[in-house]
């Protein structure tokens, strides 16, 4: 998960926090990544060339 923008930080902390919680259920994982100062279509370039990668589409959600 790619977040992007003002907030996005406490964002990617929160649902590490969800997803993840304290580390202990390897089988509760979600790789999170947080792009406060960088433009929208870089970050989203970035996500389609994992995508590519692994062969797994991209979801944009907004909020």
């Amino acid at each position: 998960m790619a977040i992007v923008g003002p907030g996005c930080v406490q964002l990617e902390d929160i649902i590490d926090e969800i997803v993840v919680g304290d580390g202990t259920e390897p089988n509760r994982f979600l790789c999170t990544t947080s792009h406060p100062d960088e433009p929208f279509d870089d970050v989203l370039n970035m996500t389609e060339t994992w995508e590519m990668e692994r062969n797994d589409p991209v979801q944009e959600i907004r909020i």
